[in-house]
């Protein structure tokens, strides 16, 4: 006769059909172990390696999928596997593992369940190809005889009011759909509402009509994308990317929604660890942060060190992809005196020596026309080359001081005179043997005709027959004192 644990024998004898209900072990009333009782292990052990399981062959990603309301109107997206990549989808994929012979087929309905254990039923619903309308469930049928592994395509998620929350948990309990049996949810305050798990519940039907159920299959957790408590972190861009090891560089930061008084920056390299500098307040609308640099362990560097930025959520420890930073060795010359000589020297400048006491050039003397040599009357008078000397020897007083000598130098101190003398039309009439290196004389005697055209040009240029106090008499005429008023007369008094 057959053990009871094996069931029904097949006619040929050869085989047997194995239930999930019927693999109990079997003990004596007594503490004993009898020949039956290793018999029946045997077959329990036996039985068990012989029962067909559900496997979850491709997990839910945890991040990136977003919660959609029903009245946004639109598609609620499609959950991917956590293998999926930009070029390759994937979806969350089971597998019937196991002996399949005498197995008809497999009813497999997903739900959604809170996070956290004991898993309850979520309010949120599923929603798809495979959901019944307003049923917020995923019913399907699998034949393992043709394919064991279905992909769940096309299989999104639709949040729910806070309103409706009570509403769609009695749908669920209508449906008898209550996987760990965890009964009638009296409140929802400690309920998830942005963290969801897939449930699998697994029916199989045998060939001779009878139905097994096996223990429910729970996924990772899938977390709402527009929730900044469980969003994924991410790291957009910083200002700076490199820094001196020895101090503290100001980085500004620019990252998805964070919360400010959740998270922390890491800087990592091998088995150092150190956390950027930064208050609740350096947090600016939840998309950028200010902070400060952890000094390097070693701030004696020789070279370029490169380390890993991450952002670290303190309530699940969930962590960003990393970004790469380059702690820069000491700065011996930290006003960079050395690049500035370097491009100095680069492009052809040189450094002037300082000036001190020793090697300070002397100031130039301002220009002066020497005092005229003395003349005596009865000498015989130079030609018209000789205009400059005639012009000092005879612009002399009676006591025979220099006074026509003061007069000029008096003038050459006006700066509307130096002016005048600067600009291109007066500058045109010098001799052109000026330029060169022309003697006292020459310079004197330029100067002298100049000074007869521009400033005396209406009268005589030849001063020769006048003397001292006629050409005083001449100077006073032609420039009137300051406060002297410059009258005008109307056109009426004309």
């Amino acid at each position: 006769m057959a053990h009871p644990l094996q069931g029904d024998a097949s006619p040929s004898g050869s085989s047997h059909r194995v239930r999930g209900s019927s693999c109990l072990p079997v003990s004596t009333s007594s503490g004993g172990v009898s020949s039956q009782n290793r018999v029946g292990d045997t077959d329990a052990l036996e039985c068990l390696l012989q029962k067909p399981k559900l496997v979850l062959v491709e997990e839910p990603k945890e991040r990136g999928m977003r919660f959609r309301y029903e009245c946004e109107g639109r598609s609620a997206g499609s959950i991917l596997g956590a293998s999926s990549t930009e070029t390759n989808k994937t979806q969350p994929a089971i597998e019937i593992q196991g002996p399949i012979d005498q197995l008809k087929r497999v009813t497999v309905t997903v739900s959604l369940v809170t996070k956290d254990p004991p898993h309850r039923p979520h309010p949120h619903c599923l929603v798809g190809k495979d959901c019944p309308n307003g049923s917020g469930i995923c019913i399907v049928t699998v034949n393992p005889h043709n394919n064991r592994h279905h992909s769940f395509a096309n299989l999104g998620i639709q949040c729910v009011r806070r309103k409706e929350l009570d509403m769609s948990l009695q749908r669920r309990r209508s449906q008898n759909i209550d996987p760990f049996q965890t009964g009638d949810t009296k409140g929802i305050e400690d309920i998830d509402m942005n963290a969801v798990r897939l449930c699998f519940q697994s029916e199989f039907e045998w060939d001779d009509g009878q139905k097994d159920c096996l223990s429910p299959v729970v996924s990772h957790p899938i977390y709402d994308k527009k929730a900044t408590t469980t969003s994924q972190l991410k790291i957009c861009c910083l200002n700076h990317y490199s820094g001196p090891c020895n101090s503290k560089t100001e980085i500004f930061m620019l990252c998805d929604k964070v919360q400010k008084d959740d998270i922390e920056i890491i800087f990592r390299r091998g088995s150092w660890k150190a956390s950027g500098e930064f208050a609740q307040t350096d947090v600016h609308r939840q998309i950028a942060i200010v902070f400060k640099t952890p000094t390097y362990r070693d701030q004696s560097i020789a070279e370029e060190v490169e380390v890993s930025v991450s952002l670290r959520r303190l309530s699940d420890q969930m962590e960003s992809e990393p970004v790469g930073f380059t702690y820069l060795p000491p700065n011996p010359d930290p006003y960079a005196v050395k690049r500035k000589r370097k491009m100095k020297s680069d492009i052809g400048f040189r450094e002037k020596p300082c000036a001190t006491a020793e090697n300070a050039p002397a100031a130039e003397p301002s220009f002066r026309f020497p005092p005229p040599q003395t003349v005596p009357p009865d000498a015989p008078q130079p030609g018209a080359s000789g205009s400059a000397e005639r012009c000092y020897s005879e612009l002399q007083d009676s006591n025979g001081g220099p006074d026509a000598t003061a007069i000029l130098n008096q003038l050459l101190d006006m700066p509307s005179l130096w002016d005048m003398i600067s600009d291109p039309s007066f500058t045109s009439a010098v001799p052109s043997g000026f330029e060169q290196e022309p003697d006292v004389a020459s310079v004197i005697g330029s100067v002298d005709m100049n000074l007869n055209n521009q400033v005396f040009g209406s009268y005589p240029q030849d001063f020769s027959h006048y003397n001292d106090l006629q050409f005083n008499m001449l100077v006073n005429e032609n420039h009137p004192p300051p406060s002297e008023a410059v009258q005008v007369k109307t056109e009426e008094e004309l």
